[in-house]
């Protein structure tokens, strides 16, 4: 009687112990693809890293003195730098105030109102 319990326990244990070996080989050839698929992503966007620091040192200003530069020149490269500078404000300001327009009530009910229409279009 010991025997055939034994035998079945035994028997039961390499079946689990089988399994478990079947299991585990699987989830680490997964892995092993993520692993894959995660360095081949890692690839890329360390060239597009790499690609865009060239594109800034590239497009960096001049950085020297210009203590002995034609005023005249130095006032016109001011005043063009002002006007980038108010332009970007300008910009901003019109992002701030489309983003600003969406909290209120008028922009929310705008906005639900175009989501029903474009719901019943699609029905």
């Amino acid at each position: 009687m010991w025997f055939a319990v034994w035998s079945v326990l035994v028997v039961a244990t390499l079946v689990g112990a089988a399994l478990l070996g079947r299991d585990l080989w699987r989830r680490a050839r997964r892995l092993g693809a993520e692993l894959s698929r995660a360095s081949a992503a890692l690839d890329a966007a360390s060239a597009r890293i790499s690609q865009a620091v060239a594109e800034a040192e590239a497009a960096a200003p001049e950085i020297r003195a210009t203590m002995f530069d034609d005023p005249t020149d130095l006032h016109d490269r001011v005043a063009d730098l002002r006007l980038a500078r108010a332009e970007r404000a300008e910009a901003r300001r019109a992002r701030h105030r489309a983003v600003a327009q969406t909290w209120s009530l008028d922009g929310w009910l705008a906005g639900r109102r175009a989501a029903r229409a474009a719901q019943r279009a699609r029905s």
